[in-house]
């Protein structure tokens, strides 16, 4: 699955058309990092996991569909809106990360969905 993960990120890269340089300095680390992040040597993608999604202006969802057989994703309406993640039958090491990876998305979408009331409850007011 690493190495699957990997691919989709050089290849996200490389639809976008950036350089390694260019996503090394969006991610502020050394081009050597980035490079090992590519090449498979680190799993630290698992840690810039939401900045990569930024850049590449992707879900979750799509960044994981159709990588390992191991990767269940259900879209279902959540309460505020957005869409949730169930992962299942990851391998124990790699789950915890998910798992912390989906909260944080699901939470930065109720955060833009909040902004969004609030923003609307000022333009009212005017």
């Amino acid at each position: 699955m690493q190495t699957q993960i990997v691919q989709r990120i050089k290849k996200l890269r490389k639809e976008k058309g950036f350089t390694q340089p260019q996503m090394a300095e969006r991610l502020c680390i050394d081009q050597s990092a980035y490079a090992r992040l590519e090449q498979g040597e680190t799993n630290s993608w698992a840690k810039y996991f939401e900045d990569l999604l930024n850049i590449f202006e992707i879900t979750p969802e799509k960044f994981f569909e159709g990588i390992g057989g191991n990767i269940v994703i259900n879209n279902k309406e959540c309460p505020y809106g957005g869409n949730s993640i169930s992962v299942q039958y990851l391998h124990a090491e790699k789950r915890e990360v998910y798992e912390k990876l989906i909260e944080q998305y699901e939470k930065r979408l109720q955060d833009k969905d909040e902004q969004i009331a609030l923003l609307k409850g000022l333009l009212e007011r005017k």
